[in-house]
């Protein structure tokens, strides 16, 4: 980690209320987190830097996520309307994101969830969930 070594991967000790907090807020897809930052700040009570990281994490990573489907669903509404390329992006779209394919979940809802539950594991482990490029903007954060 260049120049954070107040975060370490592996010699940290996180712990059961902190671990239970960061898997629940990754699988709520941050909801508990933030209901968790309101609930210690009316008890005057401060943030272990390991629940902070999963809980911004978990919450800038969904919030994330839905800004670039709203994004691409405007993008596509644009693209179907055209007359070659809209039969095709539309039967992609349904592809991708409404045909039942793994587990009876589309391909972008498995994504979803198995990126929720790959955090969720790591914050129950008491590790911490690296995910390339947000991580490291979210250890600049806090």
């Amino acid at each position: 980690m260049r120049g954070h070594r107040s975060f370490t991967t592996s010699g940290s000790y996180a712990g059961p209320e902190d671990r239970i907090v960061s898997g629940l807020s990754c699988l709520t897809y941050g909801l508990v987190g933030f209901i968790w930052i309101i609930v210690s700040h009316i008890r005057g009570k401060s943030l272990s830097s390991f629940a902070r990281f999963h809980i911004f994490q978990s919450i800038f990573v969904f919030i994330g996520i839905y800004i670039i489907s709203l994004i691409l669903n405007l993008f596509i509404g644009f693209v179907q309307i055209m007359p070659f390329i809209g039969p095709f992006v539309a039967n992609l779209v349904y592809y991708i994101n409404g045909y039942p394919l793994i587990f009876g979940l589309s391909a972008a809802t498995f994504f979803l969830q198995a990126l929720a539950i790959y955090m969720a594991v790591f914050a129950f482990w008491g590790r911490y969930a690296e995910i390339p490029g947000i991580s490291d903007q979210i250890r600049r954060m806090i």
